[in-house]
């Protein structure tokens, strides 16, 4: 299959914080599947409808501020299996990112991706 992201993702559980960016700033606590420097995919217990922009708070072990960034929920979907918890795969596309803010995220990629290559090698 082709790989058709501008941007490589990597598996990586990280602890999230989003604000809507509509007048509730609400508070959504999330953790991530996947993170690339383009953007991420996430479950929460809640369903965020698509074109929604959110503030992100992202926390990677092993830095000591924390990555904040806006970004616009791209798709919701609930998995069709029936449980006592629901919850929804939201796939995040990040705002237009300052240079730094983007040297600082691929760069952070970049360094679990080489993690996660390194670990899968015999």
């Amino acid at each position: 299959m082709d790989n058709q992201r501008q941007y490589p993702r990597v598996n990586y559980p990280c602890s999230l914080t989003f604000w809507r960016a509509d007048s509730t700033q609400e508070v959504i606590l999330a953790n991530s599947a996947n993170i690339g420097a383009g953007g991420l995919f996430v479950h929460l217990n809640q369903k965020i409808l698509p074109g929604t922009k959110v503030e992100i708070k992202i926390e990677f072990a092993g830095q000591l501020k924390p990555f904040k960034c806006f970004g616009k929920v791209l798709r919701c979907q609930q998995p069709p299996q029936e449980g006592i918890k629901k919850f929804f795969s939201l796939a995040v596309q990040f705002e237009p990112l300052e240079e730094h803010q983007q040297a600082r995220l691929q760069g952070i990629v970049d360094g679990l991706i080489a993690l996660e290559n390194k670990k899968s090698k015999p």
